[in-house]
């Protein structure tokens, strides 16, 4: 087995001028202090990562596995194959497992917080639970996405059919969900190469087509050791608790890695255009809109990603000089709010937006508006980021790196939220990639943050969205259409339609 131990470490920042060009200075300072718990982590011989972190002063455990490929594991002939897998594992939702089993188990166990299912990037299952009952929990993830567990379940001839009508249900559901309809139809536009692997449900068809062995293909592909992590926090000794995994996880077997053929790379930019678009939205409240301007991002492995998740928070900060430049040059009868950028990181498919609320005026013309916010933020301060090392000041600087600290801090105090992060840094770049994020931040100086400007505003290409609530977007369709505007409707937002 392999072995290897550190400290989690954050960020205690002491910060020089050394972010002013003109010329810039060669340093910047900061200090990283060591967390007292120490996380462990090592492979099994089947290949599963195991990643433990001690704290021995709460009074919970976080238990859970990860397995790498949800939605962006499928094609788009086998697209909601996997959340149609979840179903019959947990006969219903992950987060609410079906009657006897293995919501009994869940019971048994004192379970709670349980989180996990399909996603975008994963299938997993992470639950709370009582330190005495470890042992136990150990046992029934085992057991929970086993062969074992398939066999038994299909041993229930109404198992498969049971399981597809509550996904059709999950598909029908999501025609009327806002946000999934928007979702879906950013996901086709910016990712047109391959939007179903953004698809968690999948279609009524190939749905409707899964057979048990097409099922239990997937799972023999996907949920594999060699494929998957353990993440445990909370109130435990990892000396007690490693003879304890490998003997619960002896009976699991190495196979064929599944990423041995990695995806076909999803372009930038995204679009081949500049687009806008304009959402009939019913979550929004008559009288404000939203609009927000997105573009495909840095993924985890790029050496943007750092500058990109920096920048977010600069952006975001009361007062940056981008807030600000919204706040003024948009109309003042719009009086915009909640201004903010937001960076999505994933493996292979991350985006990152600047967006608004605004208010809407019986004379003002909602869709100048769009072109007002775009100019501001991509024509002006865009270009001065890319043009100005100095954009930023460096209290900017100092804020960010504080904020940033503080939340990378925060995440390795409660068992359930360190479980989380550190599945979700798995995830994204294995133990690598949160082992060397605090330095990586740290890193970062103002020739990124214009370096990422330059490569992902201005040598790339947005989509440029408002929401209305439906009545104020009839109201305003004869402008939104004058100006090229596409409508985003449930019959057409998703891929295969």
């Amino acid at each position: 087995m392999i072995q290897r131990s550190f400290s989690i470490r954050v960020l205690a920042v002491l910060f020089s001028a050394a972010w002013m060009a003109s010329p810039p200075m060669a340093n910047h300072l900061f200090a990283q202090t060591p967390k007292p718990a120490a996380i462990s982590t090592y492979t099994l011989d089947n290949g599963m990562d195991v990643i433990l972190l001690p704290l021995p002063e709460s009074a919970t455990v976080s238990l859970g596995i990860v397995f790498r490929g949800g939605a962006e594991a499928q094609t788009k002939k086998n697209a909601g194959f996997l959340h149609l897998l979840e179903k019959v594992l947990f006969r219903g939702s992950a987060i609410a497992p079906g009657e006897p089993e293995p919501a009994g188990a869940m019971d048994s166990l004192g379970a709670a917080a349980i989180e996990g299912g399909v996603q975008a990037d994963r299938f997993g299952l992470t639950f709370i639970l009582p330190p005495e009952m470890l042992g136990q929990g150990l046992d029934t993830i085992v057991y929970l996405f086993s062969g074992l567990r398939l066999e038994t379940v299909f041993s229930d001839a109404l198992t498969l059919e049971k399981a597809r009508s509550s996904s059709l249900a999950d598909i029908e559901r999501a025609f009327s969900d806002p946000k999934a309809i928007f979702e879906a139809a950013m996901a086709k536009k910016l990712f047109s190469a391959a939007p179903w692997r953004f698809d968690v449900l999948g279609t009524d068809a190939i749905v409707n087509a899964a057979t048990e062995d097409d099922l239990k293909g997937m799972a023999a592909a996907w949920l594999a050791p060699n494929n998957a992590a353990l993440v445990i926090a909370g109130n435990f000794t990892a000396e007690t608790l490693r003879p304890m995994i490998e003997k619960a996880f002896s009976s699991w077997k190495k196979t064929a890695d599944p990423w041995k053929m990695a995806l076909t790379p999803l372009p930038k930019p995204g679009v081949t255009r500049p687009t806008l678009m304009v959402y009939a939205d019913p979550s929004v409240p008559a009288g404000e809109a939203l609009i927000e301007m997105r573009y495909r991002g840095p993924d985890a492995g790029s050496s943007r990603s750092s500058a990109a998740e920096f920048w977010a928070e600069m952006a975001s900060q009361p007062g940056s000089r981008l807030v600000q430049a919204i706040a003024k040059g948009m109309p003042k009868w719009s009086s915009p709010s909640a201004i903010g950028a937001k960076y999505q990181l994933s493996r292979n498919a991350s985006w990152f937006s600047v967006s608004t609320r605004m208010l809407l005026d019986a004379k003002g013309n909602a869709a100048e508006c769009v072109f007002s916010f775009k100019e501001i933020v991509r024509g002006a301060e865009m270009y001065a980021m890319k043009t100005n090392a100095g954009y930023f000041t460096p209290k900017e600087y100092e804020r960010a790196r504080e904020a940033l600290a503080e939340k990378w801090d925060g995440m390795f105090t409660d068992p359930q939220e360190a479980g989380s992060a550190i599945a979700d840094g798995w995830i994204l770049g294995g133990n690598a990639w949160m082992l060397t994020w605090p330095d990586r931040i740290c890193a970062v100086t103002s020739k990124d943050i214009t370096a990422f400007a330059d490569e992902y505003f201005m040598k790339n290409l947005e989509v440029v969205a408002i929401h209305l609530e439906p009545k104020d977007y009839a109201a305003r369709k004869k402008s939104f259409d004058a100006f090229g505007f596409e409508t985003i409707t449930a019959q057409k937002a998703f891929w295969w339609k």
